[in-house]
């Protein structure tokens, strides 16, 4: 509302000062725009970086502008401002909702009112729950112990990589899979440290059977909100359910309970990183069911793309 009020302000001002000129001034309108040359280039004005801005989003446009010493222009969502610069200028600005998901499958919903239901339980829970006890993780243990956890979660996770990878045939991400379990858990004592990433550049390899599937083509199915679990697909329960197999915590945990507790502290961890992320997501999100939902999808399909 205040930049709808500064554009509705700066409107009455220009007409005001235009009712002036015209009363008092001795040029013609034709002389005066033609000897105005130190009014200020806009575009030039602003650099690099265009923000389009509504009460609910800021987007920012990460592209360059072509800069022109004669005229400029600048497309806004209420038109175009036109100038003489050829419009072949700008046929590398990109389109900030386009890019690679133009080629995302459109993503069922089926059970939308049971989604939603058990959207609005999980979210209680995290609020009251596992927030809570995020942040006081968080504020507890040094963020470098806390990365050093997560890296021996995703080391001790390197079966599940492995076997994806060799059901993709991809046989460059199994030899990184090999080659940094052997290196982390020697020399990074456990997988505590990422000595083959940092020391060497081998970098991680995020698979999953849920990725390995949809290699082959087989769609996500309808999508699922699981309780406690949260966003999900059928072809990812499945996959899941695969994955939970290969886990480490699953052979080697000397009961359920050191199970859980195994999977709890991993959970905890994880969310340490990512709740002012989460709350940023809540408070500007119109529709937050459908944010998660939409985000969810494009970013699983990321992953089985790459």
């Amino acid at each position: 509302m205040r930049i709808m009020d500064c554009i509705k302000l700066g409107k009455h001002f220009s007409l005001a000062a235009f009712y002036l000129l015209f009363l008092f001034s001795s040029f013609s309108w034709a002389e005066v725009t033609a000897t105005d040359s130190k009014s200020p280039n806009f575009v030039s004005d602003i650099g690099d970086n265009i923000f389009a801005q509504t009460s609910e989003v800021t987007i920012k446009l990460e592209k360059s502008v072509p800069r022109s010493t004669e005229s400029s222009s600048v497309e806004t969502v209420q038109g175009t401002l036109r100038s003489s610069q050829e419009p072949d200028d700008y046929e590398d600005l990109e389109d900030p909702f386009a890019g690679s998901s133009e080629d995302i499958p459109i993503l069922t919903d089926p059970l939308e009112g049971y989604n939603r239901w058990m959207f609005g339980v999980n979210e209680t829970i995290y609020d009251n729950v596992l927030e809570p006890v995020a942040r006081g993780y968080r504020d507890t243990v040094h963020e470098n112990l806390r990365l050093g956890i997560k890296n021996i979660f995703s080391n001790a996770m390197a079966p599940v990589k492995l076997v994806s990878s060799l059901l993709q045939l991809d046989f460059e991400k199994s030899g990184r899979v090999i080659a940094r379990t052997l290196i982390n858990t020697t020399f990074g004592i456990g997988g505590i440290a990422d000595v083959a990433g940092e020391e060497y550049h081998i970098e991680d390899v995020g698979e999953d059977f849920d990725q390995a599937l949809g290699s082959y083509g087989i769609p996500t199915g309808p999508y699922v909100v699981l309780p406690i679990f949260g966003p999900s697909t059928a072809r990812n329960i499945v996959g899941r359910a695969a994955d939970g197999f290969l886990s480490p915590t699953f052979f080697f945990a000397p009961s359920t309970a050191v199970s859980i507790g195994l999977a709890t502290e991993e959970n905890i961890n994880d969310a340490s990183f990512i709740v002012d992320d989460k709350k940023q997501l809540e408070d500007s999100a119109l529709d937050e069911y459908e944010s998660v939902r939409d985000y969810y999808h494009q970013y699983r399909h990321g992953l089985v793309k790459n």
